[in-house]
């Protein structure tokens, strides 16, 4: 893995993106973001391996204005995992999640929960230049699962969804070409979300154009490089992922032969 320059991907909001090589697939992108609203939202806080750089980041990120909120998506490792060194350094900072992420959390990084605001799909947070309202994506692999939309850039904070599989040496999706941009949504979509496959295509694809409705002007999953165009390309994607052939991951024999090295 490793912390690459932070991206100003839009004046109002930075990306801080982490690279994670998965022997024989390709490379996973694991974002943090800082929305610079009069009142700033962290979201989500990368993993517990980087957990020094990334909070030198955030904190690098946020200049002068302490950020007021810290948005945990859902509770997974690869989100949650500088969370308690943000809450010490930045002392009024507080934790927007469901019950269900508090409650997650609990079990193994409990927060004060007087250092939480719970906030539920369709309800809305006040940033003093704007507001924004938590959303539930289209796909998702926790219950507690919230995004939003910011009104004033018009990003959707998306959470896992749209996230992508890189082939190994690429950084960027820029780099891609559609059908290679496709191939890595449908593989990051069939192991986040096996799901899917099982899911009533219309009313995926009710839940997609109203995305759609929403213009966003740029798409920031999770686990996606961050980028101002290919809105339409990431959302055929998850509109062609119910078709998806179900991921099987590497059994034993294969293992033993990357531990060999062969």
């Amino acid at each position: 893995m490793s912390m690459i320059e932070p991206s100003r991907v839009h004046k109002d909001i930075t990306a801080l993106p982490t690279f994670h090589h998965l022997p024989g697939i390709g490379i996973l992108t694991i974002n943090s973001f800082v929305l610079h609203a009069e009142q700033p939202v962290i979201v989500d806080t990368g993993t517990s391996n980087d957990r020094d750089k990334m909070v030198a980041a955030i904190i690098a990120a946020c200049g002068d204005t302490a950020p007021s909120w810290l948005w945990i998506t859902h509770t997974d490792a690869d989100h949650i995992g500088s969370v308690a060194p943000l809450l010490e350094h930045f002392p009024r900072l507080k934790v927007v999640t469901t019950y269900t992420g508090l409650v997650k959390m609990g079990t193994h990084s409990p927060v004060d929960p007087r250092r939480v605001r719970l906030l539920n799909p369709g309800e809305t947070l006040d940033l003093g230049d704007r507001t924004i309202t938590a959303m539930t994506p289209p796909l998702f692999d926790a219950p507690e699962t919230t995004g939003f939309h910011d009104p004033v850039s018009r990003a959707l904070f998306s959470s896992d969804c749209f996230g992508a599989i890189l082939p190994a040496g690429t950084n960027s999706i820029n780099d891609l070409g559609a059908d290679e941009l496709l191939a890595a949504q449908t593989l990051w979509t069939s192991i986040d979300t096996p799901w899917v496959v099982k899911v009533d295509r219309s009313l995926l694809a009710d839940e997609l154009d109203e995305l759609r409705d929403l213009a966003p002007s740029m798409i920031l999953s999770a686990h996606l490089p961050a980028t101002a165009a290919m809105v339409d390309a990431h959302l055929a994607g998850i509109a062609a992922a119910p078709f998806a052939k179900p991921f099987i991951g590497h059994n034993q024999a294969t293992l033993t032969q990357m531990l060999q090295g062969r």
